[in-house]
């Protein structure tokens, strides 16, 4: 191959540029066959950059080869040393080099272990002078006493601290303390107990049932956005107060002033269902609040020829609360249904009315069940799990007449809303 050639006739300069990191070089020229016939390949527009590449490839190459020549020779030159060394240490250690002179030191039983033995060793200096624990001079002898005298015998700070009966001690204060929640507690089931004999005596029980159907109303009426209104304290269009609670119907079909349902709490035992009795009052109370319906909800049972639950001239319903209120429940929705539905005259083609009636009639029934299930229980004293299964399962129907009920008055009405 033959030899590159530099002919200069200037003599060739390489400026380095570090602001732009960029090297220019004047006056190079190379007179080389083999080089020539390469770049002669290349097109005249990719000749620069192609000299270029080649230079920094180069250049790499270059670098790597002289880095790994001195990387070789230092490795030569460090093994001839320890080679030197390793002769030298023979020569004048013995045979076993430094390892013999090291072991002195450094060996088991050498100068080192026997100078940590005497200062950290069970005998040493320091266990006697700082971790001797009998030693009271010493600092954990001295943490000793002093944790001692913190939690050791009557005397102790600890034990002090945990006396309830001495005065000041943190036990003392917080006896104290439970002491006199215990006062607190005691004055209020006093109270309670004072108050339940006053409420036995006086007319102030049928409060108590309005807290209980306010609770229940404004849970029952949740889903449909309705507002529960207690008002039994103030009066009316008549100027009365009849009517304890107005529950104010929500629906997005509903066109003008929306339909009131008021609510009649009864919490007394003798009740008249007569036109001058409680029917009477249900009038006068849908006339007072500026109702279009009326329930009236008794807290003590039904007679039996009304039983929980009974609807009246389209307009009314008389029902018992119940253990778990299922009855007024019913009563809401059934009165809800019944107001809509008077509303719905735009609907009348759309709405399955005779089976809406025919599912009110199915809960009505379900529920005289359940009251006559329940009667017999408590005549014969006693449940069973059998007629506890027929309870649970007459609710579950109900309650799903009451879904099915919103569901086919809501179907007859979606088709024209939307």
């Amino acid at each position: 191959m033959a030899k590159s050639k530099l002919i200069t006739q200037i003599t060739p300069e390489v400026i380095l540029n570090k602001r732009t990191n960029s090297i220019l070089i004047k006056g190079l020229e190379i007179r080389d066959p083999e080089l020539y016939e390469i770049i002669s390949d290349q097109t005249e527009r990719t000749r620069p950059e192609f000299v270029k590449r080649a230079l920094k490839v180069g250049a790499i190459a270059l670098r790597d080869i002289v880095v790994t020549e001195k990387i070789d020779y230092i490795k030569k030159e460090f093994q001839s040393l320890c080679v030197e060394l390793d002769e030298i240490f023979q020569s004048k250690l013995g045979k076993e080099g430094m390892k013999g002179e090291l072991d002195k030191i450094f060996g088991k039983n050498g100068k080192l272990e026997l100078c940590l033995e005497n200062l950290f060793g069970d005998d040493g200096r320091l266990a006697r002078d700082i971790l001797d624990m009998n030693n009271k001079n010493s600092p954990i002898g001295q943490l000793r006493e002093t944790m001692e005298s913190y939690f050791v015998g009557k005397d102790s700070e600890i034990y002090s601290m945990l006396d309830p009966g001495k005065k000041d001690s943190p036990m003392w204060r917080m006896r104290q303390d439970i002491l006199s929640e215990m006062d607190k507690i005691r004055s209020a089931i006093e109270e309670h107990l004072a108050k339940k004999e006053i409420i036995k005596k006086i007319p102030q029980k049928g409060f108590i049932f309005e807290d209980i159907l306010e609770d229940f109303l404004l849970l029952i009426s949740g889903p449909f956005n309705d507002m529960v209104e207690r008002v039994g304290k103030k009066k009316g269009k008549l100027g009365n107060l009849k009517g304890d609670f107005v529950m104010t119907v929500s629906d997005p079909t509903i066109k003008g002033r929306p339909p009131k349902i008021v609510i009649e709490a009864k919490a007394g035992e003798n009740i008249r269902l007569t036109k001058k009795g409680l029917l009477g009052e249900l009038d006068d109370a849908i006339k007072n609040r500026e109702a279009k319906f009326a329930i009236a909800v008794t807290e003590s049972p039904m007679p039996d020829f009304v039983g929980c639950y009974r609807e009246f001239e389209q307009n009314k319903i008389v029902c018992a609360f119940g253990d778990k209120g299922l009855p007024l429940e019913v009563a809401y929705k059934v009165a809800r249904t019944r107001l809509l539905l008077n509303m719905y005259k735009e609907f009348e083609k759309e709405i399955d009315v005779a089976r809406i009636n025919g599912i009110i009639d199915k809960i009505s029934n379900d529920l005289k069940a359940t009251q006559g299930i329940k009667a017999k229980l408590t005549k014969i004293g006693r449940t069973s799990e059998e007629t506890t299964a027929d309870i649970k399962s007459l609710e579950v129907s109900i309650r799903e007449s009451l879904r099915e009920l919103q569901d086919t008055l809501r179907s007859g009405t979606n088709a024209n809303i939307d």
